[in-house]
């Protein structure tokens, strides 16, 4: 684990020495553009869950304009980091004479070393994010640090608006976005299920429905795919009949729209032995038929009963129900 701390740390170094490189020795616009592809690779890279996984959902519009804004910002960054590096050439007196693919190669190096310590296809399917790479405790150390106290904090807040009876499903999906967008995603969605796994199914439904509203929507894309939110959205459901046919009627109109979320989901086992707890309900034929789109857009089966594996192996977040969820 550190290792892999380490080599992101140094490939991050060579990637910036790149453009500064570029700007000490005084070349021109004209690298811009190569140093600016590569940057926005790393990025894409580093944070696959922010963007979508496939050419036709690059198409749309909300994929264009988080593209569009992405180029601009990393254009600025590169020809900040080519200023910088032309002033420090001025403050110094001298410009050095080096190949001029150099600073290009030093960039560029950069991206293969940093496929060596993260595969972004293995952490779209383990539900892994850089942030759980990064906030871990000392070399060795598999889990992820204690959730921060301002993450429970913020939690707090949003089970206080919650408890409002006339708060609806509106203002908690404002205040649901506003939470995830003002501190680490990982750290407050593990906040966020743990509280929703403590309390009751029929607690706070204006949250859990905002939960699951915004961890089946499809647009935009960019946002919805982070890891764990899904896993957030069945603990959010829990118990609850009218819940998880929302969850698996939305769940399944997300797969039939954008078959690459499937990872997302726990495996169809869990749903099954979901389904087969809710019992002859409109709820377990909605789970039944998102563990059907499960297994069409590929996802893998587990064939033993989810009960006997190790907790370990269970999906975070979410935990089958022990009893019928008929009277939820």
């Amino acid at each position: 684990m550190a290792y892999r701390k380490r080599l992101i740390q140094a490939t991050t170094v060579l990637l910036y020495m790149g453009p500064l490189l570029a700007g000490l020795a005084g070349f021109g616009p004209g690298y811009l553009m190569p140093f600016v592809t590569l940057f926005m690779l790393w990025l894409v890279m580093l944070r696959p869950h922010k963007w979508p996984q496939s050419f036709g959902e690059w198409l749309t519009p909300t994929a264009l304009i988080a593209g569009v804004t992405l180029l601009t910002s990393q254009i600025l960054f590169v020809a900040v980091l080519f200023g910088i590096g032309r002033g420090i050439g001025g403050v110094l007196g001298f410009v050095p004479l080096f190949n001029p693919l150099l600073p290009l190669a030093l960039s560029f190096v950069a991206v293969p070393l940093l496929r060596m310590a993260w595969v972004p296809e293995l952490a779209l399917a383990n539900g892994e994010t850089i942030d759980q790479l990064l906030w871990t405790d000392d070399p060795g150390a598999d889990a992820p640090r204690q959730i921060p106290a301002s993450a429970e904090g913020a939690v707090s807040g949003l089970f206080a608006l919650s408890e409002d009876a006339g708060t609806d499903t509106e203002v908690m999906l404002d205040r649901l976005d506003h939470f995830l967008d003002t501190g680490d995603i990982w750290s407050r969605l593990a906040a966020l299920t743990a509280a929703l796994d403590a309390c009751p199914s029929s607690d706070h439904l204006s949250l859990r429905t905002a939960v699951i509203l915004k961890a089946t929507d499809p647009f935009p894309q960019s946002e919805y795919t982070v890891p764990g939110e899904m896993r957030t959205a069945f603990a959010a459901a829990g118990n609850s009949a009218d819940l998880l046919s929302l969850l698996s009627l939305r769940g399944r109109a997300l797969l039939q729209k954008i078959p690459a979320t499937a990872h997302y989901f726990p495996p169809v086992g869990v749903v099954l032995e979901l389904a087969e707890a809710c019992g002859d309900t409109t709820a377990a034929l909605a789970l039944r038929d998102l563990a059907a789109g499960l297994v069409a857009s590929g996802a893998e089966q587990t064939p033993e009963p989810v009960r006997t594996k190790p907790a370990a192996t269970r999906v975070p977040g979410f935990v089958p129900p022990a009893a019928s969820a008929q009277g939820a």
